[in-house]
């Protein structure tokens, strides 16, 4: 389930009213979901909603990963300060750093992703 800027979506507060349920009926009852990938934009500190999403996603130990996007466009130094705010902010050791344009970290996703669908018990 892709939820691409659910915390900036223009919509009407009934709408986004509706998400919260369906979202968590989704991830908390599906017994196919093995592994959940969390978005971040490296260029920002995690959101109060990316915060409340992965407490939610500890809290039913539900197996997710934080994926900080977008490292193309930020320095080295500027990932590493990424990659301790974000394992702070989010109580997490398991951040892949990952760009869409350069590829960077994708073997790294890929190999994650495997790891998660080859312990699907038969």
């Amino acid at each position: 389930m892709d939820l691409p800027g659910y915390g900036y979506a223009k919509v009407s507060k009934a709408v986004k009213g509706t998400w919260g349920g369906m979202t968590e009926g989704y991830l908390r009852d599906r017994e196919q979901l093995k592994l959940t990938l969390m978005l971040v934009d490296s260029r920002m500190a995690p959101t109060e909603s990316d915060l409340t999403m992965k407490a939610w996603l500890d809290h039913y130990q539900i197996p997710s990963v934080v994926v900080l996007t977008k490292i193309d466009k930020i320095s080295r130094n500027q990932l590493q300060q990424a990659l301790r705010t974000g394992a702070d902010k989010l109580k997490t050791k398991e951040i892949i750093p990952f760009s869409a344009v350069t590829g960077s970290g994708k073997d790294e996703l890929l190999a994650r992703i495997r790891t998660a669908v080859d312990h699907i018990p038969q």
